[in-house]
């Protein structure tokens, strides 16, 4: 197992704390944008190179899968399309809250030797994804047919999930592969 490679899958889920420092340092002159794309290219490359090396340890290495996807997605989005066509920032939203079931399958990859250490992770992960799938349909819906945004449940569940449940996440990860070495 590569804990480093886990360590680096982790660092999209840190994108809003990542976001602050950032836009502080540079004078605003790097914003949300850049930086998801920088951490989404960073997870992109951890989340590669652990399933190269799950591919010979676990039988399971494909549900990782979707997780590089999403974060292949997040790096083609913010790279391509967010600076090229002018769109609404929720699309990026939408993709980030895709990250914690796609994360909850990551943890299912892992070998035989961990299940037991994942269990844990892989409950609390699922746990996340519920309010996380349902703020990226609420996203997805405003995509489709935009609407007047009203600051209310979805709003205060956004900043919720972005604040603390987001971090958690990536937290889960890298704790978990320190734990399953």
């Amino acid at each position: 197992m590569k804990p480093a490679a886990l360590v680096a899958a982790s660092a999209v889920f840190f994108s809003f704390w990542a976001t602050m420092p950032v836009s502080i340092l540079s004078s605003g002159a790097l914003g949300a944008r850049t930086v998801i794309l920088a951490l989404s290219l960073v997870s992109l490359n951890g989340t590669v190179l652990f399933l190269r090396a799950m591919r010979r340890e676990s039988p399971r290495w494909y549900r990782g899968i979707p997780f590089a996807a999403v974060c292949a997605v997040l790096v083609l989005w913010t790279g391509i399309v967010e600076w090229v066509v002018t769109v609404p920032d929720i699309a990026n939203r939408a993709f980030l809250f895709l990250l914690p079931p796609a994360a909850a399958l990551f943890l299912s990859s892992f070998p035989d030797g961990c299940r037991s250490t994942v269990r844990m992770p892989i409950a609390v992960s699922a746990l996340v994804s519920v309010p996380s799938l349902i703020l990226a349909c609420s996203a997805f819906s405003t995509l489709i047919a935009p609407r007047v945004s009203i600051p209310g449940f979805i709003g205060a569940a956004a900043v919720v999930y972005m604040l603390l449940l987001m971090p958690l996440t990536g937290v889960l990860l890298v704790v978990t592969g320190a734990a399953c070495r």
